[in-house]
């Protein structure tokens, strides 16, 4: 056993010397040479619709005895009221705290007992209830989840608990200079009239005023059968599933969903706004623009010209800020593709020293991509690079049954990921260069930057940005 453990550790002791070595010799400001798409064949979806209106998206995959459920409700934050901003993940994190038959601890309990895991979300565009089981304990596993589905019971105790961490995570938020200028950068883009504008884990006032009884109302008015889909994925079949789906939800019922229409995005127009962060070491950038809704026809376009311009660590972004200038550790640019036109946003943490250069640094990459495009070379690795990645979102039953939720949420085509790879390919440089054109106007960019303001004003005001404004940690304007 000695012997081997000396062998085991000379050889990485060996090892380690010639990785050393070979990552000295590396050049990181050279591209690596991309290498081709994997061929990917994707499972075919079955469909079948339960007696209730609940639509059942079935791919088989006997591989492994695995299943992997993703319940989707067609509501997210974009379904909470104007002066209750919170409530669509509030009442996705009380869903497990207690049902009518078992209590939160039960729940945990009889999940852990046969290693199944659930969680249940709410983001932007919908909210999604998640089981993974294996196969042998399906009957246990859904039988859970069917309780927490449509029995919640929303403990006052529970809900007082959650809304009290969410308070003081509020209050941490405040100090937290990245929280700061996202949450800032999306209040001004969007306003406070738009719930993209709004913090998806409320406010002050609207945590303060929301009651147990709100949340169960959100749940009775959206969680409904007929304003969702459940994609499963893993060692079952129809048949078998269908048939134990139809008895565990017999007693959900469908009923009358109101569809929330959200106004246009207001046109954005150059504002620079400061929030001082008095002796931070780092200044937090946010720079962008309404960017697309994610049934856009310049999707692909669009995810192209991102993965230059911010979208991997050898975009543009990245090499010129962090490799060639050392101003930050990391820089990226990217669209949040919602249901309607979600933000394109370029953002970084730099030097404090450094901040006023790294702003200009992002403008000239933004404005250089807007002007010119990309390179052949660039269209080619950026290709290959997204399509090289793509097979790895579909190793899993999970990750299946996560991506397939994008057809549900946004209608997309159902052959979409078939036609993924091809869509990549059939990007032009000129359809690079027209959507570079449309989407990345600067003269209509939000810029919010948190930092030390004593130190980084003056650089920021000599920039062509617009007229600085400072603002509170909550993006309210001071007087100057």
């Amino acid at each position: 056993m000695k012997s081997l453990m000396l062998f085991v550790t000379s050889f990485c002791f060996s090892m380690g010397v010639a990785m050393t070595a070979f990552t000295q010799d590396l050049d990181r400001t050279i591209k690596p040479r991309a290498q081709g798409a994997p061929a990917i064949k994707l499972p075919a979806i079955q469909k079948a619709t339960l007696n209730n209106g609940l639509s059942v998206w079935l791919v088989e995959d006997h591989e492994l005895p695995l299943v992997a459920f993703n319940l989707v409700v067609s509501s997210g934050s974009d379904h909470d009221p104007l002066d209750q901003p919170g409530l669509a993940s509030m009442t996705a994190e009380m869903l497990d705290e207690g049902t009518s038959s078992r209590t939160a601890l039960q729940i945990a309990e009889a999940l852990d007992f046969i290693g199944a895991t659930l969680s249940v979300n709410a983001f932007t565009d919908g909210s999604t209830v998640a089981l993974n089981t294996l196969t042998k304990h399906l009957d246990t596993a859904l039988d859970v989840f069917a309780d927490v589905l449509v029995n919640p019971t929303f403990p006052e105790k529970e809900f007082e608990r959650l809304r009290q961490q969410r308070l003081t995570s509020l209050l941490q938020q405040k100090d937290r200079p990245a929280a700061i200028a996202s949450l800032t950068f999306y209040k001004l883009l969007y306003g406070t009239k738009h719930p993209y504008g709004l913090n998806p884990s409320g406010t002050e006032a609207s945590l303060k005023a929301m009651k147990r009884d709100d949340v169960a109302q959100f749940h009775q008015k959206y969680y409904r059968p007929n304003n969702a889909t459940l994609i499963v994925v893993g060692d079952v079949s129809m048949g078998d599933i269908v048939a134990k789906l139809e008895h565990l939800l017999a007693s959900w019922k469908r009923a009358d969903v109101s569809r929330v229409i959200l106004p246009p995005p207001p046109l954005s127009f150059r504002q620079a706004v400061l929030i001082d962060k008095p002796g931070a070491p780092q200044s937090e950038v946010r720079i962008g623009s309404i960017g697309a809704a994610r049934n856009t026809p310049d999707f692909f376009p669009l995810t192209v010209m991102n993965t230059v311009l911010g979208g991997q660590f050898s975009s543009r972004l990245n090499m010129n800020l962090r490799e060639r200038r050392g101003f930050t550790y990391g820089a990226r640019s990217n669209f949040s593709f919602n249901k309607y036109p979600g933000p394109f946003l370029a953002s970084a943490a730099v030097t404090t020293s450094k901040t006023d250069s790294a702003v200009f640094e992002f403008f000239y990459e933004i404005e250089r991509m807007q002007r010119l495009g990309i390179t052949p070379e660039e269209l080619e690795f950026a290709k290959k690079s997204l399509t090289g990645s793509f097979a790895r979102t579909f190793e899993t039953p999970t990750q299946i049954a996560s991506a397939l939720q994008s057809i549900v949420l946004y209608n997309l085509p159902m052959d979409y990921f078939n036609s993924y790879l091809q869509k990549i390919n059939n990007v032009t440089l000129d359809d690079v260069s027209r959507v570079a054109a449309d989407y990345l106007d600067s003269s209509r960019m939000v810029v919010v930057v948190v930092g030390d303001a004593k130190t980084i004003r003056s650089g920021l005001e000599k920039l062509n940005i617009g007229k600085l404004v400072m603002s509170d940690a909550d993006g309210n304007r001071l007087t100057q």
